[in-house]
């Protein structure tokens, strides 16, 4: 009865991470028309408030653990009500309500994930959909060309199951991180996690992509940095100022001659028009700095501003800023970021604790680590990742949660045993679960 049980809370996990990634919304939703993304699908609507009535029903007998979770996380917590607060000036209140009501659920489907799973469950539910969701992309791009109506200019990019190719390719950049977190114990895994990240450069050369290729290689680079967090300090302190020594003057070379180098990509120094995007958004940001315009309210068809920035553009369907943290400073303002940047920095210092206890060759203790720079390497080029029914914003719950998780537990071990140091203490990978209770 228990392995039915867990079976069906498997795929029940599964079935909303494949919703949450948005394959296959270009039915439901017309994405070249700003009103019906705005409006969204009806069916959709009432199918996320069945996941959110299950999700609440699974997370109510683990209420006082997620209130001990959610006091350690008040940084989201905090992020999550402003935007529900923002309701009071936005200006489309009923969406604004609408959808940061999506937003709550949506972190709650993160916490779920967070407390039901072990973070080695995690990343094997997360092959199962990532690689489910990339072969369905393949399929339909090789056999069915015209199925997925796509809304680029450049119409022989690859796009998926997408309206859009940097979609596609965000997902193929999240699944090639899940692939490379994987641990390798044998030569065929080695030849495997080699092959599948074959194929997702492949399909990042297909969407035409850029942004996801660059992406892609930095958090390659990342694999072979974190590990150095281990080393001892002097001798980490030493490595990073000899990588600064190197890195600053290559980056101001390649600020100093940014066509060149985006020349190189087929690019212009504009980021295919961010840059203007960016220009134009920033005086809006100084009329209301602190609160910003409302969860999702600035980009709004019918907002005289937004339609200003769009005539000049030249762009009658520019959704978001194609910058995570000036879309963030225009829904929430300052305030909004501040919470964001701190809870992403809480995160990261767990995160770090997190890789430390796992003192073996487990690649998966990476994954926190690696997908918080997934995470914020993507706030620079496409729109806000805190978004409703989004498994980016899922999955960085989950980390943020998971993480908490270990780290917490081992704080009321602490309070029992005085003598353990917290980087004595090393918990196997996948058994989190079994640790103290954090009641």
């Amino acid at each position: 009865m228990g392995i039915r049980r867990k079976l069906i809370e498997d795929a029940f996990t599964l079935v909303v991470l494949f919703m949450a990634t948005g394959a296959f919304q270009t039915f439901a939703v017309d994405h070249s028309d700003l009103r019906s993304v705005n409006n969204g699908s009806r069916f959709m609507e009432v199918l996320w408030v069945a996941v959110y009535g299950v999700v609440v029903l699974r997370l109510i007998p683990q209420s006082r653990r997620i209130v001990t979770l959610v006091r350690e996380n008040k940084w989201i917590l905090l992020l999550v009500l402003l935007a529900v607060a923002s309701t009071l000036w936005s200006g489309d209140p009923g969406l604004t309500l609408r959808r940061t009501f999506a937003l709550v659920a949506t972190t709650l489907i993160g916490i779920d994930i967070a407390v039901h799973y072990s973070l080695r469950d995690q990343l094997r539910l997360l092959y199962i959909v990532l690689g489910l969701v990339v072969s369905l992309g393949i399929v339909a791009q090789l056999f069915f060309p015209g199925l997925i109506p796509g809304v680029d200019f450049d119409t022989v990019a690859w796009h998926g199951l997408w309206s859009a190719k940097n979609e596609w390719g965000r997902i193929v950049v999240l699944a090639a991180v899940a692939v490379f977190s994987r641990s390798r114990r044998s030569l065929r895994d080695f030849a495997l996690v080699g092959f599948l990240g074959l194929v997702a450069f492949g399909l990042i050369v297909l969407a035409h992509s850029i942004g996801s290729l660059v992406i892609l290689i930095a958090i390659l680079l990342l694999f072979r940095v974190i590990p150095t967090l281990r080393w001892r300090p002097k001798i980490l302190a030493k490595a990073g100022l000899a990588a600064a020594l190197i890195v600053l003057p290559i980056s101001y070379l390649l600020v100093q001659n940014l066509d060149k180098v985006t020349a190189i990509f087929g690019r212009d120094a504009t980021l295919t028009g961010r840059v203007g995007i960016w220009r134009l958004v920033l005086p809006s940001i100084e009329r209301s700095p602190i609160l910003g315009y409302g969860y999702s309210a600035f980009w709004l068809p019918d907002s005289q501003t937004a339609e200003r920035i769009r005539e000049e553009l030249n762009w009658a369907g520019a959704p978001h800023a194609h910058n995570g943290f000036i879309d963030m400073a225009l829904g929430l303002g300052f305030a909004g970021l501040l919470l964001l940047l701190a809870s992403y920095l809480v995160a990261t210092r767990r995160a770090i604790e997190w890789f430390h206890f796992h003192q073996g060759a487990e690649r998966e203790a990476m994954w926190p680590l690696v997908y918080l720079s997934f995470f914020l390497l993507y706030q620079f080029t496409e729109g806000s990742l805190v978004a409703e029914n989004n498994i980016y914003w899922i999955l960085y719950v989950a980390v943020c949660f998971s993480v908490t998780r270990v780290v917490v537990a081992d704080q009321a071990a602490l309070k029992v045993d005085r003598g353990f140091s917290p980087s004595a203490r090393m918990f196997p990978l996948g058994q989190e679960q079994s640790l103290p209770s954090i009641d």
